[in-house]
């Protein structure tokens, strides 16, 4: 079984991941993956949204 100390430090990492991720994130998700108690995957999706302007004819990627 896990120290207390080794517990806090592994959540403190996954947070600090989780807040690595979002901060660059525009839209999308983060998904945590637990098996067994534990974090054992971290993914990120992002998507990229397009503005279609019908009077230029441009494609402008949206921030």
């Amino acid at each position: 079984m896990p120290s207390n100390q080794t517990t806090k430090t592994v959540t403190q990492e996954i947070l600090r991941v989780v807040q690595e991720l979002s901060s660059g994130t525009g839209f999308g998700s983060i998904e945590i993956t637990v098996h067994g108690g534990r974090v054992t995957f971290i993914e990120k999706r992002e998507r990229l949204r397009f503005n279609h302007t019908s009077i230029s004819g441009n494609i402008s990627k949206l921030s």
